[in-house]
């Protein structure tokens, strides 16, 4: 997707850096490993190194889901995009000349790092979200260990669901099920199938 018109050419064009930055990633040969922190070389080798893929079987991350992970790190860790216009400049700079975008773009509520991702119901949203907040807190307590504060990660974070049920399917997702009949709102996290 070529077009600087296209509402979507921010995410192709991110994409299609993400994509050249991990190739051979499942072969622990890509450019993104030399990119991030060691943490995140690990966990990218957890998430999708082939050998580590194959040990799980079925249990894996589907593409969408890994595109949306891949899409974040690079966004965030490798290109440290400090805003909206900041992340065009770096990898659509001809969509900002795309009509109004730029204003658009250079308001104040864009000020700062946020990342979007479009997936359809059922896609498995929460296991994205899961891996990202795993992927800050990993990052930043392994900094903390070292000594350093490095503001690009936090152990701090703010979930927020649009209704009743999604909330209690992110309880469900981040602190197990609730155990049937306990009285004290018990929840089971070993067993959260």
């Amino acid at each position: 997707m070529s077009d600087i018109h296209h509402p979507l050419a921010l995410s192709a064009a991110l994409t299609t850096r993400a994509n050249q930055l991990a190739l051979s990633l499942e072969h622990g040969a890509a450019d993104l490993l030399e990119l991030v922190t060691p943490t995140t070389a690990e966990l990218l080798h957890w998430w999708f190194g082939q050998d580590m893929v194959d040990a799980r079987g079925g249990l894996n991350f589907h593409a969408g889901q890994r595109q949306a992970i891949l899409n974040a790190i690079v966004a965030h860790e490798v290109l440290g995009a400090a805003s909206l216009k900041d992340l065009y400049a770096q990898v659509a700079p001809d969509a900002l000349l795309a009509g109004t975008r730029l204003a658009e773009v250079s308001a104040g509520k864009h000020a700062h790092p946020k990342y979007c991702f479009k997936m359809a119901t059922g896609t498995g949203k929460t296991w994205v979200l899961q891996a990202l907040l795993i992927w800050q807190l990993l990052n930043k307590t392994a900094a903390r260990a070292e000594g350093i504060d490095d503001a690009r990660f936090t152990r701090q974070f703010m979930v927020v669901a649009p209704g009743l049920i999604v909330y209690e399917r992110l309880l469900d997702a981040f602190c197990g099920k609730l155990i049937a009949g306990s009285a004290s709102g018990a929840r089971d996290f070993l067993n959260r199938t």
